[in-house]
């Protein structure tokens, strides 16, 4: 520290002549209580450059006097200061001493400086979990975000508002939070973009609440700030260490509100509405459908992959440098994700049809930056890519064509199903329902895409499946079991409300059936002696989570200050 300047460490009273030299890290206002819109106070948590932190107030007289020359994240020099007992049960800052402003308090700006732009006291979820009262400090902790539970809102003062539990991982141990209010529209902002792996994220100044002896966290109105995988040295660190704990940190974010808990089986077989490729690009309204064919070719033009930020918005290279519009900066941790175009054939047509990283990853058992690091050149596409021609497969796509994409009939695939057993009954049910009729299919042609005037199959949409509704798992009782499970990808939150055509009992009984008894089923219905094999498209090194959740106990009576059986230590088994 510079002579002319005092460290934060060495302030206590009575003396008020103090000089800081310091950065501004977090700055928020409280209202007044009773009355939101009128402040009672200016609050501001102060770091130097010994990473020291202390938390300075401005009384409601002074906030006109000092808010618009305070910005968060700017370097000061302040001078004059009244130094009082760190007390309460939100204190920001370790500090025995906090600051309040006075009249005659100094503040000058001053250009950017060492002083460190962000200043973390990150506190183990061990720690937090063994803590048995509420917390008097606010806390700083980092977790991969791995559960979004379900919206809900509900009336203070006439007035309404949201609430939604996330859970957060670190360590193989696992805290709920429980966000209101401003903190709940950023979450879902972010979701938005369509990110869809585990985020990390990293709260800052959040409150240990505990109910029923459970410690969980959550957020305090104007203070708590949310960094969702922000472009800093901590997250690269966070993510190193998850990989060094064997634990796959591009697993699919469960987002329980948007029915994630979808199985494939249920969406292909039941959910979403059949159609064939030609029937696709016939079509004139836009929509979601589910379309059987083979992967014929892999359209090697352009890139195969492309840039994005940590926070998951897509970034382009200007002047050597990368800046992505969502973190409004220039980042440096930019991550290769898949964008594949393929052709893919039925009985009616051919298309042209975009995978994106989750799909492209589903197909291959490999992310993107995996095989990224072992071509030699990005531009060229690996031969891993010829590998999957003649796969069948099921896609669920979105009849809204890529208006950029140069070709006509290009759609995007929100969802790929390569299970055998569903892929056989999804062919059973088609030859039941509608036989198909013979026809040549087209070649493309200088215009690529272009698809024959004659419609090969009549609609197969199904409705009211045996008159039963879908059985989908709600938020009362999760049960996520990865051991067993057949799918790694994230179920689209869309689901087509069109009806199901009534199959045959036989049909009935197959999708009713376990899965030895569907083996067993389909061998006998299509006179074949081989049982249909359920390839296990788990990657064998990833480590999942087992755990019965259940978010909504208890919250409808403690909302305000309580997080429900708020946390828990999760033992992650190997695979």
């Amino acid at each position: 520290m510079s002579p002319s300047f005092d460290a934060i460490s060495k302030i206590v009273p009575p003396r008020e002549a103090w000089r800081l030299k310091v950065r501004v890290i977090r700055a928020w206002i409280v209202p007044s209580f009773g009355n939101p819109d009128s402040p009672n106070s200016m609050e501001l948590i102060l770091v130097d450059e010994n990473s020291n932190k202390i938390q300075a107030t401005i009384r409601k007289q002074l906030i006109n006097r000092f808010k618009d020359n305070i910005i968060e994240g700017n370097c000061y020099k302040m001078c004059y200061f009244s130094v009082v007992p760190n007390h309460g049960s939100y204190r920001a800052t370790k500090h025995e001493f906090k600051l309040t402003f006075l009249f005659r308090t100094i503040v000058t700006t001053l250009p950017d400086d060492i002083i460190p732009r962000v200043c973390f006291t990150l506190y183990p979820f061990e720690e937090i979990l063994q803590m048995s009262q509420d917390h008097d400090y606010l806390v700083d902790v980092i977790g991969l975000l791995t559960l979004v539970g379900e919206e809900k809102s509900y009336d203070k003062d006439g007035k309404t508002i949201k609430m939604v539990v996330v859970e957060l991982s670190s360590q193989k141990m696992v805290l709920r939070c429980a966000l209101f209010g401003e903190y709940v529209d950023q979450l879902n902002h972010f979701l938005s973009s369509g990110y869809v792996e585990q985020p990390v994220v990293i709260l800052q100044l959040a409150k240990v609440k505990l109910f029923r002896g459970q410690p969980g966290l959550q957020n305090v109105m104007k203070a708590t700030k949310i960094y969702l995988n922000p472009d800093l040295a901590a997250v690269v660190d966070f993510r190193k260490s998850v990989v060094e704990q064997g634990i796959n940190g591009t697993q699919p974010l469960f987002i329980a509100n948007e029915g994630k808990t979808i199985s494939l089986e249920d969406d292909f077989m039941r959910l979403t509405k059949k159609s064939t490729i030609d029937e696709l690009q016939e079509n004139k309204e836009d929509g979601t459908f589910v379309i059987l064919g083979t992967i014929t070719d892999v359209v090697e033009e352009g890139c195969w992959w492309y840039s994005t930020c940590v926070c998951g918005k897509t970034v382009h290279p200007e002047s050597g440098v990368y800046f992505c519009d969502m973190c409004m900066h220039h980042v440096t941790n930019v991550i290769p994700r898949y964008r594949l175009k393929v052709v893919v054939s039925d009985e009616t047509g051919q298309g042209i049809f975009v995978l994106f990283d989750r799909e492209t990853t589903y197909l291959v058992k490999k992310t993107c930056a995996d095989l990224f690091n072992e071509v030699l050149c990005g531009d060229d596409y690996p031969i891993i890519f010829r590998n999957l021609e003649g796969k069948k497969v099921l896609l669920k796509v979105d009849t809204k064509s890529l208006g950029v994409d140069r070709y006509f009939g290009t759609f995007r695939v929100k969802r790929i199903c390569d299970d055998a057993a569903i892929i056989s009954m999804f062919e059973l049910a088609q030859t039941e329902i509608t036989p198909l009729k013979d026809a040549p299919v087209p070649v493309f042609g200088p215009e690529l895409g272009e698809t024959s005037n004659t419609k090969c199959l009549e609609n197969t949409v199904m409705s009211s499946f045996l008159q039963k509704e879908a059985n989908v798992a709600g938020l009362d009782d999760i049960h996520l079991d990865m051991e067993g499970v057949k799918e790694v990808d994230i179920q689209d939150h869309s689901v087509d409300s069109d009806e199901n055509v009534v199959l045959s009992d036989d049909i009935g009984s197959l999708i009713r059936s376990d899965v030895d008894e569907t083996q067993d089923l389909l061998s006998h219905l299509l006179d074949d002696s081989r049982k249909v094999n359920v390839p296990n498209v788990v990657p064998k090194d990833a480590v999942f989570l087992k755990v019965k959740r259940n978010l909504e106990a208890d919250f409808d009576k403690e909302l305000e200050d309580t997080v429900a059986h708020c946390s828990k230590i999760i033992k992650i088994e190997d695979s």
